[in-house]
């Protein structure tokens, strides 16, 4: 059995437990993460539409700070899962990339990411939705808490 838990920063503890009380122990478990390319491309963008071309371009350093907090979100869910796995990361479309990883999983485990107060259609954001709908694989929805 291939499990994979896609790791966000807002709902990652929910996922890592949900994924060491069901797996079984021989289960091979997958910590996926996703940078989403977008963000650097909006703030190279707005760089250089506000400020023009000299100067230091922001999007550089923010994408080091993004290297740095992803290893040790990796790192914090894969000792949180207390067990071995493999952890994966991917750059690009979120949604895209999440199902791309599923292409040979049995099941992912996500949150929902929208209105905690709200059960229902809006519990779940945009690229939540979209992976919900097109994932080959089985999905274990479960709350952020």
């Amino acid at each position: 059995m291939r499990v994979v838990v896609w790791i966000t920063e807002g709902t990652w503890q929910s996922c890592v437990d949900a994924a060491a009380e069901i797996t079984p122990a021989d289960a091979e478990v997958v910590l996926l993460h996703v940078l989403d390319t977008e963000l650097g491309e909006v703030v190279h963008g707005t760089y250089g539409g506000l400020l023009g071309r000299a100067g230091h371009d922001p999007s550089t350093l923010m994408a080091g700070m993004a290297d740095t907090a992803e290893r040790e979100l990796l790192a914090a869910a894969k000792a949180r899962l207390d067990r071995p796995c493999e952890t994966q990361v991917r750059a690009g479309h979120v949604q895209h990339e999440v199902v791309a990883a599923c292409a040979d999983a049995d099941l992912l485990i996500c949150a929902r990411d929208g209105e905690h107060d709200h059960p229902g259609p809006a519990s779940i954001g945009h690229h939540t939705r979209f992976v919900v709908d097109h994932t080959p694989s089985a999905v274990l929805l479960v709350w952020p808490d």
